[in-house]
């Protein structure tokens, strides 16, 4: 397969990933709880909770690794080649395989 149409693979299966998260969240937003576990870092109970819109910060920073991954990897690849902006959008995706996936978990815990 060539380079090109892998990339665009991996581009558009990343922005289907973040289309999808966004779809989840407005079609299970009337069954989600006023407050979801969104914060795992802090200590259990409360401080764990946030506004149900919160869970948008999940696609919305896949999107936004997403952009700047795919911009600083097509100036890359003017430059340097092919690798960088591979090993870019493989991170991007990975960063929104890894958000579509505590996105389900969080909405699958509360409903």
């Amino acid at each position: 397969m060539h380079k090109d149409k892998f990339l665009k693979k991996i581009t558009w299966t990343n922005l289907g990933i973040i289309f999808v998260g966004f779809l989840v969240i407005l079609l299970k937003q009337s069954s989600l709880p006023n407050f979801v576990p969104l914060f795992y870092s802090r200590p259990w109970g409360e401080e764990q909770l946030a506004a149900k819109n919160w869970l948008f910060l999940i696609p919305s920073s896949s999107f936004v690794i997403f952009v700047f991954g795919n911009q600083i990897g097509r100036l890359l690849w003017k430059k340097n080649g092919d690798f960088l902006p591979f090993v870019l959008n493989g991170i991007s995706l990975l960063f929104s395989v890894l958000g579509i996936v505590t996105l389900l978990k969080i909405i699958f815990l509360v409903t």
